[in-house]
């Protein structure tokens, strides 16, 4: 399991967009650097509380939410997290074609066991080279591959030759690839980082971020003060960056009840970050 952290709100905040951009562009391809296990037994715990099971309770109250597609994937496999592959897997079908990568042997084995029934190739190495290597050499239309970089370390360089995910984000960005990027900070003024660094490596490129502002002890329970995550978007649509922005509003309002009274901040709060 290499998520420690599933169905948190940091999870939230990732799985509700992606699900959604799945449904609305279904992609012909979908590859992710950072795969992880398909899934998760969603067990009680303080994070969780605050994520996908608050979520599971209250979104159906929220006219936007009652009908999204992360909603509905939760409700698929009662007591089970879908991680994003098993995401792409279920909205996808086994017409598209999946590349996950994870150097995690045990997510690797049960990614190879969820998509038996799928085109799924599993890349038990680094995901930013694999990915990068399989962008130069697939000859495939890159409007029709999805993207999902998700790096425990957005600054990693495995040797002196090899990009950073930050880095590879913005090459497959420039290149036309529909980009997903996530991104967590631990500091105000780290907000919306992310988006400032892939524009700056690729400043022609169309961007949209959603980031949310977290009271860090629904993450990090013990921890106080700030913990934040955004989603950086590349080569989308109109619709797709509307809705998003239409999902991470409503995830705030469905938060304001979910206060921590004597942390700053006390509560859940979404922006677009231009």
């Amino acid at each position: 399991m290499a998520n420690r952290h599933f169905a948190a709100l940091g999870d939230v905040w990732k799985h509700l967009p992606l699900a959604e951009i799945l449904r609305l562009r279904p992609p012909a391809h979908y590859w992710e650097t950072h795969a992880g296990s398909p899934a998760y037994a969603l067990t009680e715990s303080p994070a969780r509380a605050h994520g996908a099971i608050r979520f599971l309770s209250v979104a159906p109250t929220d006219s936007t939410l009652e009908a999204c597609s992360y909603l509905d994937a939760l409700r698929s496999k009662p007591g089970t997290y879908l991680g994003s592959p098993a995401l792409a897997m279920r909205a996808l079908g086994k017409d598209a074609g999946y590349l996950f990568c994870d150097r995690d042997a045990e997510s690797a084995r049960d990614l190879r066991e969820a998509g038996t029934d799928f085109r799924v190739r599993v890349v038990e190495a680094d995901g930013v080279s694999t990915i990068r290597r399989e962008a130069d050499e697939a000859g495939l239309n890159p409007s029709e591959v999805l993207v999902h970089i998700d790096p425990y370390d957005p600054y990693e360089r495995l040797n002196s030759d090899s990009m950073t995910p930050v880095e590879l984000a913005a090459a497959l960005a420039g290149r036309g690839y529909r980009v997903f990027y996530w991104y967590g900070y631990d500091s105000l003024d780290e907000r919306g980082w992310a988006r400032e660094e892939i524009s700056r490596l690729a400043p022609r490129v169309d961007l949209w971020c959603g980031d949310v502002v977290i009271p860090s002890p629904f993450i990090f329970p013990g921890r106080n003060g700030v913990w934040g995550c955004g989603v950086v978007l590349a080569n989308m649509t109109s619709a797709e960056t509307e809705t998003c922005a239409n999902l991470g509003t409503a995830l705030e309002r469905i938060s304001t009840d979910d206060v921590l009274t004597n942390n700053e901040p006390s509560r859940l709060a979404f922006a677009v970050i231009q």
